[in-house]
């Protein structure tokens, strides 16, 4: 698993697409299964391989979390957590140390079916706060990276891409902090991660219950 780079406006797509075939070819061999080559990993057909967007309902888990994404939070990125550990409990935001800014914001295990490709951030809060974010992938904390930067690209799109995108295996787990500023109450908005699943064609698609 590479260490996160600096973040950049413009897509790194040579580095995404060897992360892709790297993963791809992992996941070949782990699972003895084929790739969806004919689309591009996008239809997967029987026990194909395939890949898509990476959702924030990945987190809403029901085993191996601590800290989990809610499943009534509908799909959508934002800076919050299920109460009590559970993926049906209530929708929770984020209350940040008194001190520095920084909250712990999701603890959990990827389904045995899966890899992530985290490619970078982006923001769709109207008046952002969160400033620093910081991953520990598989029990190894990366550095922690300030992105004030993506609030003022110039894009439409408020995003930054990671130079070198981070791969997390199956059963693995993803843990990340989020650090606020100025400090509020609580952080509850529009901030997610970009990249993709490899998977199963039934960890694809499978709805979240």
């Amino acid at each position: 698993m590479p260490y996160l780079m600096s973040l950049i406006n413009a897509r790194p797509d040579d580095a995404i697409q060897q992360a892709r075939d790297d993963t791809v070819q992992r996941a070949k061999d782990i699972w003895g299964l084929d790739y969806a080559d004919s689309s591009g990993g996008l239809y997967p057909a029987g026990n194909q391989i395939g890949r898509t967007s990476f959702r924030p309902d990945v987190g809403a888990v029901t085993q191996g979390g601590t800290i989990v994404f809610p499943r009534l939070a509908g799909g959508q990125w934002r800076t919050v957590f299920a109460a009590g550990g559970v993926p049906t409990g209530a929708i929770t935001a984020l209350v940040p140390n008194a001190l520095n800014g920084w909250a712990e914001w999701l603890d959990f295990q990827l389904d045995e079916d899966m890899f992530i490709i985290i490619e970078g951030v982006f923001s769709t809060a109207a008046e952002p706060t969160i400033r620093e974010h910081q991953l520990e992938l598989s029990g190894v904390r990366l550095p922690t990276m300030n992105i004030e930067e993506i609030y003022n690209n110039g894009d439409d799109l408020v995003r930054g891409f990671f130079e070198v995108p981070a791969v997390l295996s199956p059963k693995s787990q993803f843990h990340n902090w989020v650090r606020a500023g100025p400090i509020a109450a609580d952080i509850d908005e529009g901030f997610g991660y970009l990249g993709e699943v490899i998977a199963k064609r039934s960890s694809i698609i499978r709805q979240v219950q």
